[in-house]
């Protein structure tokens, strides 16, 4: 399975629609797609190193651009569904304690949920769900996940397809340590508030 998404990722690096791709795959990934543009990115930068730099532009603004867009995608199903459902059911205390949570902590969530290559749809739709300060959550957003394409990029332009292995490798064990840091640190918010 891996192989052949990677030939696929390979074969269209290498064709003239590779920026639409490129392009396409980072807007959509942060709120419909499971597939994470650096591996195409990646893939481009083994055929045309020189443009590492343009690649990892692209694919940062493009993920940024799906990741705002996935939280106004919350805000709109917020607004058209959950607000009447929460004024007939009296949960709108839960909404509130949830917003207070999500809210003082989102800079930082969205920072290690960006930066790692865990899932951040159900973050970025329950920002807009619950109504986040927009400002901490693109911020964080943003950061986290330059650093992480532009990381990923230059490992790409620096050592080329040996990385990946790596990557696939390390990167998991990772990732799970930072959602397990978050999970105790979501643990230890929820304590402190009453419900």
């Amino acid at each position: 399975m891996r192989e052949r998404a990677w030939a696929w990722f390979s074969l269209h690096a290498q064709g003239k629609h590779a920026l639409f791709w490129l392009c396409f795959l980072s807007y959509i990934e942060p709120f419909l797609s499971p597939i994470v543009p650096e591996a195409l990115m990646t893939a481009m930068i083994i055929v045309k190193k020189e443009r590492w730099r343009f690649y990892a532009l692209l694919t940062t603004l493009f993920t940024f651009l799906g990741g705002i867009t996935g939280y106004f995608l919350g805000v709109f199903l917020f607004n058209e569904f959950a607000t009447p459902l929460l004024q007939l059911s009296g949960y709108q205390q839960y909404h509130d304690v949830s917003q207070t949570i999500l809210g003082g902590n989102i800079f930082l969530i969205m920072f290690f949920i960006a930066f790692t290559l865990l899932p951040d749809k159900p973050f970025t739709y329950l920002s807009g769900f619950l109504g986040v300060p927009f400002f901490a959550y693109a911020s964080g957003l943003l950061l986290g996940r330059s650093m992480r394409v532009v990381l990923v990029a230059y490992l790409s332009y620096r050592f080329g397809p040996q990385i990946l292995e790596v990557v696939n490798r390390y990167f998991f064990w990772f990732a799970l340590a930072v959602l397990a840091l978050l999970a105790l640190y979501g643990i230890v918010q929820m304590r402190i508030l009453p419900l």
